[in-house]
């Protein structure tokens, strides 16, 4: 592949990006591909508006690494790049082994740098490698679609790969025709490393017999991700239509209806949007169980990672796992905003709803958790009701409501998270009034 066919594509992959990006940083290790891929973006700095800046993360994993860090520099140098040189420490410990846990902490280090683009370098033969690991674990659709192209996720930077279709030897064939230096990591000649074995013996063999391979690999990955796309499109289809008015939980009857493999890929799409690693499919089949069960109904509180899977009579959603104990009392002078119990209490002044600012003026203000004997009256002239009561007919989950921050005025009770205000506190129509909420309840 000619440099000029190249530097056109990346230029193009670059103008398909879902969003101007003018500030672009490099992901360098000081390997061929990142060499080359910082090479080609300088070279289009006349022709992009690009603010163009590399960064490269020290391991300590392999000897004489550290060194890596001046190769980098002196590249960075003479491009006139600026480099950016962070050091990070690896959790041997970590579930999914050493590679993926050097992955984790490179990509930690390099979203924190708060730039719009991050650039990696990986190509074909690394896409085609991904897919054949991840179709020998069994991934799935999803897994077996590899590396996208562009990665739009969260609050961190837009992660774009523009040399995911070109192959490493038209890395090799640019890097040599522009005279280029570049560092090797000896510890990619490990075998003993899973993806190395795949990269070193299994694929080169492979192409041996079946030319080609690792184009048809490459495609597969993309075929499969395009799949992926759309399971994820129905997927968020079936959240608009399940999601009960007015709420953002799911309603259980419609769910139910749902066939087993559609259940369980809204489950997967759910869980991918709270950040978390994708269970197994023994696992995954075991959540939907529960969820199904008729028991679920009576209250359900399913820790996976750091979310948890709740259920409560009618309706289902995904919350944080853990929250906090509350404290017995917290003194409360009506700030913006107080944290309680995993969550945060706040409020809103409105006309005509919630409770009456004149009642609250001068009060003496105290967020108390539940103590055991306490009522409210909820209307005017209507009976004064237990706490426990009032908490089954408002659909409070049972796990909350040990934790539920009730609020007392000069002593008396004058709010319930998720119940409502006190007879004698509600705002009146064409008052002022405040609004409460607890954030742990909109979950």
């Amino acid at each position: 592949m000619p440099s000029t066919e190249l530097a056109g594509r990346v230029a193009g992959s670059w103008r398909q990006l879902p969003q101007p990006a003018r500030r672009v940083r490099v992901g360098l290790s000081g390997g061929l591909d990142s060499t080359v891929l910082l090479h080609l973006l300088a070279s289009l700095r006349q022709t992009l508006p690009l603010q163009l800046s590399a960064a490269h993360v020290q391991h300590g994993l392999v000897a004489g690494s550290a060194a890596w860090a001046d190769d980098c520099r002196r590249l960075c140098d003479g491009l006139g790049v600026p480099l950016v040189v962070s050091a990070v420490q690896v959790d041997r410990h970590h579930p999914g082994g050493l590679e993926a846990a050097a992955r984790d902490a490179r990509r930690e280090a390099l979203a924190a740098l708060g730039d719009e683009v991050l650039a990696l370098a990986h190509h074909r033969d690394d896409q085609a490698e991904t897919v054949l690991f991840r179709a020998i674990r069994g991934a799935g659709v999803r897994g077996a679609g590899g590396m996208r192209p562009v990665v739009a996720a969260g609050p961190g930077p837009l992660v774009w790969r523009p040399l995911l279709d070109v192959p490493r030897s038209a890395l090799l064939a640019y890097a040599r025709a522009h005279c280029l230096a570049w560092v090797d990591d000896p510890s990619n000649a490990d075998s003993g490393f899973s993806r190395n074995f795949l990269r070193n013996e299994v694929l080169p063999l492979v192409e041996s017999r079946f030319p080609g391979a690792a184009a048809g690999l490459a495609r597969m990955g993309r075929l499969c991700g395009e799949a992926a796309g759309m399971l994820d499109e129905l997927a968020a289809l079936d959240l608009t239509a399940l999601r009960l008015p007015g709420s953002q939980r799911l309603g259980r009857e419609a769910t139910l209806r749902l066939s087993s493999a559609r259940l369980r890929n809204l489950l997967r799409f759910m869980l991918l949007e709270a950040g978390e690693a994708m269970p197994d499919e023994d696992r995954l089949r075991e959540i939907e169980r529960q969820l199904c069960s008729p028991g679920a109904a009576e209250g359900l509180c399913l820790p996976i990672g750091k979310s948890a899977l709740c259920v409560y009579r009618e309706a289902w959603w995904l919350a944080p796992a853990r929250h906090d104990a509350a404290l017995v009392s917290l003194a409360w002078s009506l700030e913006p905003s107080v944290r309680w119990a995993g969550g945060v209490v706040e409020w809103r002044e409105t006309v005509g709803e919630g409770l009456a600012a004149a009642a609250l003026a001068g009060g003496v203000c105290e967020l108390r958790r539940r103590a055991g004997g306490e009522r409210m009256r909820l209307r005017a002239g209507g009976p004064s009701r237990s706490l426990k009561n009032l908490l089954q007919e408002a659909g409070v989950p049972p796990w909350l409501r040990d934790n539920l921050p009730l609020l007392w005025v000069d002593g008396r009770l004058a709010w319930i998270a998720g119940v409502g205000v006190a007879a004698e506190f509600r705002c009146r129509p064409g008052e002022s009034g405040v609004v409460l909420n607890w954030s742990v309840l909109a979950g």
